[in-house]
């Protein structure tokens, strides 16, 4: 998984880029696990201020964009604080990801169950 990140209106400071390695790139890694079909997985992340004048209130905004071959995965929100957000993103994120799978999971059995009436109407 390549993972490409973003700071606007303000700098990603180390401690930054590891918390946010920690929770949103590990546990991607971990939900998606490794990917056999040879598309390449990309997240990009955004996190940053929503102007450089506001100090209370939601000023805090970080968007995830996960790119699995064809399909685009996104998650964004706003709140009071850098770490608050990315946790939400990252929880949101985590949501998609599930909802992806299931998705594809059921689409693969709906399909097996398919072929296989189609085998004992040819007997």
């Amino acid at each position: 998984m390549r993972t490409i990140l973003k700071g606007k209106n303000t700098d990603l400071t180390a401690p930054l880029r590891t918390y946010i390695d920690e929770k949103i790139t590990k546990s991607a890694k971990k939900y998606l696990g490794k990917r056999d079909d040879g598309e390449a997985v990309i997240l990009e992340l955004e996190v940053g201020r929503v102007t450089n004048r506001h100090r209370k209130g939601s000023v805090w905004y970080a968007e995830a964009n996960l790119s699995l071959g064809g399909v685009m995965l996104r998650a964004s929100h706003e709140g009071e604080d850098a770490h608050e957000v990315i946790d939400l993103v990252e929880e949101e994120l985590l949501r998609e990801i599930k909802k992806f799978k299931e998705k594809n999971q059921t689409s693969n059995i709906r399909g097996a169950r398919k072929a296989k009436g189609m085998m004992r109407k040819e007997r």
